[in-house]
């Protein structure tokens, strides 16, 4: 059976499924510590295409950067939905908690608690 490329206005568990099904066609590798190793090369490839991006000045070179950053980002997205699917965790569900719970969280707050030198990061 083909598998089908999902329509642009797909939720998260919708894209999970889609990868359940990509892995099993193509029998992709499906350990977590392999896979979370290939998430952190996409990242490094995704800090390699924003400073591609910072550096560019011309219009048709940015529009090719930024094709490539999106290219990089949308791998790393696939993977997390790979790690999301084999620990069996519906990643919309835990997003949308995780968001919630920020909702009503101050950084600043937590940045003074903790001595840290930068705010907005989503570390717990």
């Amino acid at each position: 059976m083909a598998i089908r490329l999902p329509a642009s206005d797909t939720t998260l568990r919708e894209l999970q499924r889609f990868h359940e099904s990509l892995d099993r066609e193509k029998k992709f590798d499906r350990d977590m510590i392999a896979n979370t190793a290939y998430l952190a090369e996409e990242v490094g490839e995704v800090v390699s295409a924003i400073r591609q991006l910072n550096r560019v000045h011309e219009d048709a070179e940015r529009d090719q950067a930024k094709g490539h950053l999106g290219a990089e980002l949308s791998d790393c997205l696939a993977y997390i939905l790979k790690l999301a699917n084999y620990a069996e965790i519906d990643l919309q569900d835990a997003y949308l908690r995780k968001m919630q719970k920020n909702l009503g969280r101050d950084w600043n707050a937590d940045c003074k608690k903790q001595k840290c030198s930068s705010v907005g990061g989503l570390t717990d």
